[in-house]
């Protein structure tokens, strides 16, 4: 489990369940969510769950993995997943890996949006 909290406050404003396969050479997301007022379009805070997908693909490229990250999406947000952050379909799971991780990475970790 991983927590996205804002320094100055303390508050939790995202988590992240990752699940590490060595043997299939990714990093599973089994669960990703935001905090009650960082949903929709009113939130409060933008970027979370890309964020924290951006750290999952960081953390698989530090494994030798090439940014593998898999996931396993609610219907309704298949669409989401695969034109804002990238993913590709195989089956019912979503992926992403390579270069279009590093792109997560350098918008979401290193340009600081």
């Amino acid at each position: 489990m991983y927590k996205l909290y804002l320094a100055e406050t303390g508050q939790i404003v995202g988590l992240m369940s990752l699940a590490d396969i060595p043997e299939e050479f990714r990093i599973h997301l089994n669960l990703i969510e935001s905090s009650k007022e960082n949903i929709g379009k009113d939130k409060q805070i933008d970027h979370i769950p890309g964020a924290l997908i951006a750290f999952a693909c960081e953390l698989a490229f530090k494994r030798g993995y090439d940014g593998f990250v898999s996931l396993v999406p609610k219907t309704k947000l298949i669409d989401l997943y695969k034109n804002k952050y990238g993913f590709e379909q195989y089956g019912r799971m979503l992926a992403t890996e390579g270069t279009n991780s590093l792109s997560l990475i350098i918008k979401y970790l290193e340009d600081g949006r």
